[in-house]
């Protein structure tokens, strides 16, 4: 729908193809049509003289016939003929170039009709009187001399050429500047792509051709930008988490040396302060074995190969079985629970280890770093397809600097920083995903710290 819309109102660029094909050939007719009026003024005013608006016949006409003038003859050429009313031709002066020697009736004025005349001889009339009243006709041919012809054709052609070479010119221009504006930020977008920049997108108005390809080098200049972002962002994970777990490391591994050292130095030590040294050991050394045991596990769940052993589970019944697991621990350290965990059975596909480590890991989190009275809050519901899984409390809370990076690695409130070792809700997060489901810290006006897990509820047969 996105791409329709982005395209929507574009004309596709075979309409531009065939815009070029008629505004060519209308580009051809304005040259024919200028070429010819053009050779038509040039013809008339420096090749065809001859105007016979200024020309009469009485100025030409004789009688005897012999005295007939032959100057325009012998300056334009052709023929002088009288033709009588029976059109017989009675006298010639000139050199005549037909073998007519009598008109039909109606001949002599289809010849004189431009329109209708099909010879290539031009005829001109001019009505004459004989010696004795009778009705004679004066008729001049012109024959058409062919180096008129050829210099009317010569100067249209070249005429014509030009014309249309001059117009093609400005108008490929046009059409050129249509298509190298989107092609040039193409090639430019492509440059910049060379470069690793992906930020660079694309933003012109063309053909439909144009605009989907545009539109197709703006999604995967985003993805690229995505993928690039995700990466470096991958990489100072990498860098965060190995620089986390050096610190972690470090700590944990100079009490270790420093009290194994003080205990080979000093044998005169007595029993109490050995077995407190050999405490300490034992506390550091099973603080690096979680961290190391986090470490693995995270970096399973992030193996794509990894596979979970989902089964369908009544997950309102499960839930109400680890929560009943910490009940005696809740008692034993003066919590108080809500619970709000539905009788009516809800099924969802899960793997039972992994999520359990999600329920266990948040329980124990409130249990672990809260004061004597707090409320640990559990409940369950299903939402439009979705099971959603409530955890929470109204202890100290999270810290704010830290809410929304919570669930990386190595994040952890400045309290449980020498207890916890910073992975429990970052593995949380991956097994939630690796389930197609979500988990999120929402704010809530009566407990401090509320998680929120969204699950795929299982659709049932009928």
């Amino acid at each position: 729908m996105k791409k329709a819309d982005s395209v929507s109102g574009k004309r596709p660029l075979k309409r531009l193809f065939f815009r070029n094909y008629a505004v060519i050939s209308a580009l051809m007719i304005v040259a024919i049509f200028v070429s010819l009026l053009s050779t038509h003024l040039f013809m008339r005013r420096y090749i065809d003289d001859l105007d016979l608006a200024q020309i009469k016949g009485e100025n030409i006409y004789q009688y005897p016939f012999d005295n007939i003038s032959g100057h325009l003859l012998e300056k334009y050429g052709g023929w002088f003929e009288i033709v009588n009313e029976l059109g017989q031709i009675i006298y010639v002066k000139g050199n005549k170039e037909d073998d007519i020697v009598h008109y039909q009736e109606g001949q002599l004025f289809a010849k004189m009709d431009v329109e209708r005349n099909d010879d290539a001889i031009f005829y001109h009339g001019f009505p004459a009187d004989g010696p004795h009243g009778e009705s004679y006709v004066l008729l001049w041919k012109i024959p058409e001399r062919l180096f008129k012809l050829s210099t009317a054709t010569t100067f249209f052609a070249a005429l014509f050429a030009v014309l249309l070479f001059i117009l093609l010119y400005f108008y490929a221009r046009y059409s050129v500047r249509q298509v190298k504006k989107p092609l040039r930020q193409i090639v430019e977008g492509i440059k910049e792509m060379e470069h690793f920049n992906y930020t660079k997108r694309l933003h012109y108005s063309a053909e439909w051709e144009f605009v989907e390809i545009q539109d197709a080098f703006n999604r995967m200049a985003g993805r690229l930008q995505r993928t690039s972002a995700d990466k470096e962002l991958v990489e100072n994970n990498k860098k965060n988490m190995l620089l986390h777990l050096s610190h972690d490391l470090k700590t944990p591994i100079t009490s270790i040396y420093g009290y194994s050292q003080l205990l080979l130095d000093n044998e005169t030590l007595n029993h109490r302060d050995a077995r407190k040294y050999i405490q300490y050991i034992y506390d550091k050394s099973s603080y690096m074995a979680n961290l190391i045991k986090d470490l693995f596990e995270l970096a399973k769940l992030e193996d794509k190969h990894t596979e979970l052993n989902k089964e369908k589970v009544n997950i309102t019944k499960w839930f109400q079985q680890l929560v009943v697991e910490y009940y005696p621990e809740i008692e034993e350290k003066g919590f108080e629970l809500e619970a709000h965990i539905p009788e009516e059975p809800l099924h969802v596909k899960i793997d039972k280890i992994h999520m359990s480590r999600v329920i266990t890991n948040l329980i124990s989190n409130t249990l672990q770093y809260n004061p004597v009275g707090t409320v640990l809050y559990v409940s369950c519901e299903r939402t439009e397809g979705d099971v959603i899984l409530w955890i929470g409390d109204d202890g100290i809370g999270i810290e704010e600097q830290i809410r929304d990076r919570i669930f990386e690695e190595f994040i952890r409130n400045s309290s449980t920083v020498k207890d916890g070792t910073g992975l429990g809700l970052a593995i949380c997060k991956k097994i939630v995903a690796l389930h197609h489901g979500t988990i999120e810290v929402e704010k809530s006006d009566r407990y401090s710290t509320l998680f929120r897990i969204c699950l795929p509820c299982t659709v049932e047969k009928q």
